[in-house]
């Protein structure tokens, strides 16, 4: 039995992408620096995703653009039962597929802990977006990202269509999502997504409507197949081509339960209430877009480019 993909089928919908498409960077801590553990790495890619929203921007995952960072430890102070821990850290923003690196800026900060550890988990806390050169350099990034995109945009809308002639949807996805709203091909880009996001629910409806089918043939009576029948037809978007065809089938496991006997009576009503509960929850769900598949996708890459090492 195929693994429902639970996030795609809930991962709402289109939303016709009105919502403000985000100049996308990837936050990198470079782990090559020694010193640092894998919660101390963990905390400044969340504080570098902080930063990266703070700026209006969307923080990613194996992105074409990074804001990447290193932190050395500098000196270690004790005040009474405190260290003092000082950390300078260096900023990067580039084009890490075209190694190409926009600019650098270095900070220090200060954290303070009864213990080495406490005190650089303050420090790498501490690790904020609002220095006056940073904002800079964010600023500089950005013309330079849209300027790649209006230089690169037809090129990834061709990209993107054999993607989808491939049924590489999530890729496509990915592809698309990354062009920003201040880009002249942001209404193409627009159009295909839309386009991308219909033939995948239409694909993935067609395959849940085939297991429910699977499992109501198998046993077409009250009970768990057709409980489980229930619940998976449940999860077809209600914008799916085949969403008529899985409505019938609920309506005739409905009544087959219906018709059974009045001692099966209780599981009529609990299917039509686990029925109605799922349509409610999946029109709820649909708040979400394709931005969530292109993330997942991207999440599950593997990144080879390391290009910021040579940045610093």
């Amino acid at each position: 039995m195929r693994t429902i993909k639970y996030f795609f089928t809930l991962a709402a919908m289109l939303i016709s992408f009105n919502a403000s498409a985000q100049i996308e960077l990837t936050p990198v801590v470079d782990a090559t620096i020694g010193g640092l553990t894998a919660n101390n790495i963990a905390i400044a890619e969340n504080r570098l995703r902080s930063i990266i929203s703070s700026y209006g921007m969307e923080s990613g995952y194996d992105g074409h653009f990074v804001l990447a960072c290193k932190i050395a430890a500098l000196e270690r102070n004790i005040s009474g039962n405190n260290l003092i821990q000082h950390i300078e850290v260096t900023f990067a923003i580039g084009d890490n597929v075209g190694n190409k690196c926009f600019g650098t800026i270095s900070v220090e900060c200060i954290g303070i802990g009864q213990s080495q550890g406490q005190a650089m988990t303050s420090a790498l806390k501490n690790i904020r977006g609002n220095d006056p050169k940073l904002q800079e350099l964010i600023a500089t990034s950005k013309e330079r990202i849209i300027g790649y995109y209006e230089a690169h945009g037809a090129a990834i809308i061709a990209k993107a269509r054999s993607l989808i002639t491939a049924q590489e949807w999530e890729e496509a996805l990915m592809e698309l999502t990354a062009i920003p709203r201040e880009c002249s091909v942001y209404p193409q880009a627009v159009t295909m997504m839309n386009k991308v996001y219909q033939e995948y629910i239409n694909h993935d409806a067609a395959q849940i409507l085939n297991e429910a089918r699977a499992l109501w043939s198998a046993d077409p009576n009250p009970g768990p197949a057709a409980e489980q029948a229930m619940s998976i037809l449940s999860q077809i978007d209600t914008q799916a081509k085949c969403y008529p065809q899985a409505k019938a089938l609920m309506t005739q496991i409905e009544n087959r339960v219906k018709n059974v006997t009045d001692k099966e009576h209780a599981d009529e009503v609990a299917l039509e209430k686990q029925r109605i509960n799922a349509e409610t929850a999946l029109e709820n769900a649909r708040i979400k877009a394709c931005r969530d598949i292109a993330t997942a996708y991207a999440k599950q890459r593997v990144v080879v480019q390391h290009h910021y090492h040579y940045w610093w």
